[in-house]
C-alpha cells in the first residue's frame, strides 16, 4: 500500500469514527420524548404544591392572611403589612408594596423574601412560587397579562432547567431552558399541530432535530438560526424524499431526490433549485445531465462526458454517482463534516421558523416538489 492508499485509509477511519459519533448523538435525541419531559415537570409541579401548602409552623398561606385580615383596601395607604423583628426587619408573613406599582406576597427573612411567595406586576403578570434572598429561584409559575403561562425552574429572576410553557393560542414548549432562553433539549407544539423535537440554542432551533408537519411531512436533520442548514433527510407526501445538505432553509450542496418505484434524481442543488451536473433514474434507465437554475440545460452522451464537467471542490462526489443508493447514503454521512463547512452562514432571509413574542417561535417553512 502506497502512502496515498494509506492517507485515504485513514481518513474514511476519521470518517466512520465521526459518523458513528453523529449517529450517537442523533439517537440520544430521539430518545428524549415530550412524555419524559412531562413527567419531570409533573413531579416538580407536586413538591412545588407540598411547599405552597406547608410553612415553617405548619400553618397554611390561608392561616396567615387571616391573621393579617388581607383585603385590598388593607394595603392601599401601606408600604409593608406584617410583622417587624426589634431591628426592624421584615420577619414571616408580610405583603410589600413596591414604588412602581407591584406588590409582593410571601415569607420574610431578615428583611427580604424567601421561601414562598406571589409577585403582581404593575402591568398584570404575575408570579407564584419559589424565591431566594429577594430573587426568583427554585420552582414556580409565571403568568402573563396576555395568557402566557410558565411552569417550571427558576435561577436568579430567569428560567433555568426544565420548563413547561404554553400560549394563548395553545402552542406550547416542553423542555430545557438556560439564562432565560430556550437551550438544550426541547419540544414545541405549535397552533397548526406543527411539531419539533430536537435541540435548541439561543432560543432559536439549532443542532439537531426532527420537525413534523402537521400533513404528514417531516424533517430529520440539522438546524442552524431557525433554519434546515448542514445534513438531513425530508420526507415528503407520497413516498417522495430528499437526503442531502441544506443551506439557509432551501436544498444546497449535494443531494439525492427520491420518487417511488426506484425513480429518482442524484446531483447539486443551489437555493432549492437543481444547480449543476446530476444523474437521473427512471425505471432502471439512467442519464446524465447538466441543469441551471432548476432548469435542465443539455442530456450528456455518455458518463466520461459527464465526469468532465465536475468543479474541482466537487470531484470527491464522482464516487457517488458509481455506487447504488445504499452506499451513496453512507458515502454521504461520511462526507457530513465537509459540507457543514461549506454551508455555514449567518444569512437570515427566508426563515422557516420566526421569533414572534419573548418566548415563542412560528413555523412557515416549505418543501418545494422537484421538476425534472
Amino acid at each position: 500500500m502506497n502512502a496515498s492508499e494509506q492517507k485515504n485509509e485513514s481518513n474514511n477511519n476519521i470518517n466512520i469514527n465521526k459518523t458513528n459519533k453523529i449517529n450517537e448523538n442523533i439517537t440520544e435525541i430521539k430518545n428524549i420524548t415530550l412524555k419524559n419531559q412531562a413527567i419531570k415537570i409533573q413531579s416538580a409541579f407536586r413538591d412545588f404544591k407540598k411547599r405552597v401548602n406547608t410553612t415553617t409552623n405548619n400553618q397554611t398561606l390561608s392561616r396567615y392572611t387571616n391573621d393579617f385580615n388581607f383585603t385590598e383596601t388593607g394595603t392601599t395607604k401601606m408600604e409593608f403589612l406584617g410583622k417587624r423583628d426589634s431591628h426592624g426587619l421584615k420577619q414571616g408573613f408580610g405583603i410589600q408594596k413596591m414604588r412602581e406599582g407591584s406588590r409582593i406576597k410571601g415569607i420574610f427573612l431578615d428583611d427580604r423574601l424567601n421561601s414562598w411567595g406571589i409577585f403582581e406586576y404593575r402591568d398584570g403578570d404575575i408570579y407564584r412560587g419559589e424565591f431566594d434572598n429577594n430573587r426568583i429561584c427554585g420552582y414556580g409559575e409565571y403568568s402573563h397579562e396576555n395568557g402566557a403561562i410558565y411552569y417550571g425552574y427558576w435561577i436568579d429572576d430567569m428560567q433555568f432547567g426544565i420548563g413547561y410553557e404554553i400560549w394563548g393560542d395553545t402552542s406550547q414548549y416542553s423542555g430545557e431552558y438556560n439564562n432565560g432562553r430556550k437551550e438544550g433539549i426541547g419540544t414545541f407544539l405549535w397552533q397548526n399541530k406543527n411539531i419539533y423535537m430536537g435541540e435548541w440554542k439561543d432560543n432559536k432551533i439549532e443542532g439537531f432535530g426532527i420537525f413534523k408537519y402537521y400533513d404528514g411531512r417531516q424533517y430529520s436533520g440539522e438546524w442552524k438560526n431557525n433554519q434546515k442548514n448542514g445534513y438531513g433527510e425530508f420526507i415528503c407526501v407520497e413516498g417522495k424524499k430528499y437526503v442531502g445538505f441544506y443551506k439557509n432553509d432551501k436544498k444546497n450542496g449535494f443531494g439525492i431526490y427520491y420518487w417511488p418505484y426506484n425513480h429518482f434524481f442524484i446531483g447539486f442543488w443551489k437555493e432549492g433549485k437543481q444547480n449543476g451536473v446530476g444523474k437521473y433514474i427512471k425505471d432502471n434507465i439512467v442519464r446524465y445531465g447538466i441543469w441551471k437554475d432548476g432548469k435542465r440545460q443539455k442530456w450528456f452522451d455518455n458518463e466520461d462526458e459527464f465526469i468532465n464537467f465536475f468543479e474541482p471542490k466537487d470531484e470527491k462526489y464522482i464516487f457517488a454517482f458509481q455506487c447504488d443508493k445504499y452506499k451513496l447514503i453512507k458515502f454521504m454521512e461520511l462526507n457530513e463534516n465537509d459540507e457543514e463547512s461549506e454551508n455555514d452562514t449567518n444569512n437570515n432571509d427566508d426563515e422557516s421558523v420566526k421569533e414572534s413574542k419573548k418566548y415563542k417561535n412560528e413555523q412557515s417553512g416549505e418543501e418545494e416538489e422537484e421538476e425534472y
